[in-house]
């Protein structure tokens, strides 16, 4: 398996990702939905989950707090695509 991820400059960047992602902001009820992850993509997800056993992270609170931070980070470009692509009716 090849190394997708680039090493940062400091650890404090680890723990500041792990902050960010790693962390359950779900709760452990909750009624999600069922995707499909390419099985390259679901081993490194599941390996990073594991490693923050002591975060209790789950695959799913991951993945929902990578999504949260990509459409913040993008908002923008959605609502253009969106508008382009979009044309009302009248």
């Amino acid at each position: 398996m090849k190394n997708i991820f680039k090493k940062t400059e400091e650890n404090n960047d680890n723990q500041n990702y792990a902050n960010q992602f790693l962390t359950n902001r779900l709760p452990a009820n909750s009624k999600g939905k069922v995707v499909y992850i390419r099985p390259e993509h679901h081993e490194v997800l599941i390996r990073l989950v594991q490693l923050s056993k002591e975060n209790k992270t789950t695959l799913y609170g991951y993945i929902d707090n990578i999504l949260a931070q990509h459409l913040k980070d993008h908002a923008d470009d959605i609502k253009d695509y969106f508008q382009e692509h979009f044309k009302p009716i009248l």
